[in-house]
């Protein structure tokens, strides 16, 4: 596991972390439902990233073999449906029962695959972090744990949404010759933002209105996707599938930190612990001088 890497993607959960923040800021400007947003996210990060790619004379799809379509279709398709659950769950259940259940598990569900698949179980270190991360992300989210009518259904549809997220991370685990993280996150969001299209038509259509309801959707679907994305199917080039799916739960934390300083939402003595748990966990998962570079 290089450290470039595991700052790759450290650094796309960070990015992650800045979506919440735009996402109440375009909710305030505009009533944009679930479906839509993720659509309009997905559909901005993929277009700007191929607008980049072009002006670059970096990408021919002439040049997509099979390996490389099935690649960027089977990571829009599983990007898209953890987009639209995850924002399902969240209506369901609420945004701390869902965010907790959905991100919490993403990294058993790889370990489940690795063991079942590979033999491999994870080691203790690993385990002790993602102990330490989801307790932490507990914490953090305390104050809006809470539980409605709906929140039975929330939490299973978090739990396929977490599932989700592990078969992006899982499906990416070796790089496609040829297909480098910028261009498959175009191609891959450009399809899943397409393959959102009927789904938001039928669950809910809407879309940004007024300059500063477009600019935060261009930020979101930029910054807090399009680079994210880059960073984090970067970063799996030697960072193990369970080890980035652990990372990415300071995506709440940073969203936490971003709403106390910029909306002065109260964080607390429970999310200021449940950070300090969360940064411990990613201490312990930072790369070691005796490990090798790659270990998939």
């Amino acid at each position: 596991m290089q450290p470039r890497h595991f700052l790759s993607v450290v650094l796309a959960a960070t990015l992650w972390g800045s979506g919440g923040l735009l996402g109440t800021l375009l909710a305030r400007e505009s009533d944009v439902p679930p479906a839509s947003v993720a659509m309009w996210r997905m559909l901005i990060a993929g277009v700007a990233l191929t607008l980049w790619l072009l002006v670059r004379r970096a990408l021919a799809p002439g040049s997509l073999d099979r390996p490389m379509l099935v690649r960027i279709l089977a990571t829009g398709s599983l990007t898209a449906v953890f987009e639209v659950l995850y924002f399902t769950g969240i209506t369901l259940a609420g945004v701390g029962l869902a965010t907790l259940v959905a991100i919490g598990s993403a990294p058993v569900w790889v370990a489940l695959w690795d063991w079942a698949r590979r033999g491999d179980r994870p080691e203790g270190r690993r385990v002790l972090a993602l102990a330490l991360a989801v307790a932490g992300l507990a914490a953090l989210l305390g104050s809006s744990l809470t539980v409605g009518d709906r929140a039975l259904l929330g939490v299973v549809v978090a739990v396929v949404t977490g599932a989700a997220f592990a078969g992006v991370t899982v499906v990416n685990r070796e790089p496609v010759p040829g297909l480098g993280a910028a261009r498959l996150t175009a191609l891959s969001f450009a399809a899943g933002g397409m393959l959102l299209i009927p789904v938001a038509m039928v669950l809910g259509w809407g879309a940004p209105t007024g300059g500063a309801a477009w600019g935060y959707a261009l930020a979101l679907g930029i910054v807090s996707t399009a680079l994210a994305y880059v960073a984090y199917l970067g970063g799996l080039a030697t960072v193990p599938p369970f080890v980035a799916t652990i990372v990415s739960l300071l995506e709440p934390l940073v969203a936490a930190v971003l709403g106390a300083i910029v909306l002065h939402e109260s964080l607390g003595w429970g999310g200021i612990a449940g950070g300090v748990l969360l940064a411990v966990a990613v201490v312990l998962l930072r790369p070691q001088r005796d490990e090798p570079e790659s270990i998939h």
